[in-house]
């Protein structure tokens, strides 16, 4: 897996935002691995993996165009706000995957797709949650009933399940940042995203229960 030097897109900031919460450090710019589009069902993000006959890991984005003029057309504070979420959703989605697959990689940890879409709703959360961290007490409710309730699954048929899946624990999960949500204790819902984040699947199951 190639690095390259960071850009300064909103695309690039979101993912050193989500890096920098996990303690990664992937050396890769989001912007600079973009590949074209090819529509797919109403899909708007893929990230697209192929491993060459030296073994190396080659990565692609792709993104629908007009949801990444949307991400940035503005500022990132912009980009996470409510009229602007439906499009920011699913491009911190693809970031996450890329996050998550960089550090596998590193690792030389195999995952699974479940893993990887349970992590990006988790990631969501996340992102958002910790942007608005001023209001996260009054906000965390909605949130969790935007991303986790108010949505509408866009997959083929053999995917639906593991989306559905990937959402029931990012949900479960979810409950258990209410309580330092709601006193304010931001370093534990740091450490338990965290937390949460370097643990396999089984892992991530036991954390949701």
């Amino acid at each position: 897996m190639t690095t390259s030097a960071p850009s300064t897109s909103n695309l690039s900031r979101l993912f050193r935002g989500i890096e920098a919460l996990y303690g990664a450090d992937s050396g890769l710019d989001p912007e600079a691995l973009l590949v074209p589009y090819v529509e797919q069902d109403g899909i708007r993000e893929l990230l697209l993996l192929r491993e060459t006959e030296d073994g190396e890991l080659e990565v692609g984005l792709a993104f629908d165009p007009e949801t990444l003029r949307a991400v940035e057309a503005s500022s990132v504070h912009e980009a996470l706000s409510d009229d602007r979420l439906g499009d920011t959703l699913p491009v911190l989605e693809g970031l996450s995957h890329l996050v998550y697959v960089a550090e596998a990689a590193r690792r030389e940890r195999p995952i699974s797709g479940l893993e990887l879409e349970t992590q990006a709703e988790v990631d969501k959360l996340a992102v958002v949650l910790l942007h608005r961290w001023t209001d996260a007490r009054a906000q965390f409710g909605r949130l969790v009933d935007r991303l986790y309730y108010r949505f509408e699954f866009v997959a083929e048929e053999a995917q639906l399940e593991r989306y559905r899946t990937a959402n029931r624990v990012a949900l479960a999960f979810s409950r258990h940042l209410r309580g330092p949500v709601e006193g304010g204790r931001l370093e534990e819902v740091r450490r338990r995203l965290q937390r949460f984040w370097r643990s396999s699947m089984n892992d991530k199951l036991a954390l949701a229960a």
